[in-house]
């Protein structure tokens, strides 16, 4: 926990001292959580700076686990933890799904809804079918003008055969 870089702990006594001042504290049971509320109450200034640290680090890892798909959980794998120095406060995957994840979306959402307001929005739909027809993916795509395009959503359909010339003759 990033906590230790604040104090300094006395394993013969179970105490933790302040490095900032004379407070000290018990940290027999083994929780920290006594030791953030001091910290936020008397020196949240000292953790203004870890704060915006973790909301970074938050961002870019949400951001990992969503462009390469990975599980939330990669956070709890030690091999990913040992890139991080150990006072290195990490989310949890608590904090990526339910916390880090949804106000990414909610960013992106309010960035389309800024990009989209008042244009012309041209959408269509690119179908590709892998060899033998066992799968079928539909990219939905949004155009407006002097705006880069942007994928709104890929996903796999079940395999159907529609020709175009089938579709447009009946219209």
């Amino acid at each position: 926990s990033s906590i230790w870089d604040h104090f300094s702990k006395d394993a013969s006594t179970d105490k933790a001292t302040c490095k900032r001042c004379p407070s000290s504290y018990n940290f027999k049971s083994g929780t920290t959580s006594n030791l953030w509320r001091h910290m936020e109450g008397k020196h949240s200034d000292a953790l203004a700076s870890s704060k915006m640290d973790f909301d970074e680090l938050c961002k870019k890892i949400t951001r990992l686990v969503t462009v390469d798909n990975a599980a939330f959980r990669i956070v709890e794998r030690p091999e990913f933890q040992a890139l991080f120095p150990p006072s290195t406060r990490l989310p949890t995957c608590y904090h990526l799904a339910k916390v880090a994840m949804p106000s990414m979306v909610e960013k992106l959402r309010e960035t389309i809804r800024e990009r989209l307001t008042g244009k012309r929005v041209t959408l269509c739909v690119d179908q590709w079918t892998a060899k033998g027809g066992r799968l079928t993916l539909s990219c939905f795509n949004a155009h407006y003008p002097n705006i880069k395009a942007m994928a709104l959503k890929m996903l796999p359909v079940p395999a159907i055969s529609v020709s175009a010339e089938r579709v447009f003759s009946a219209a």
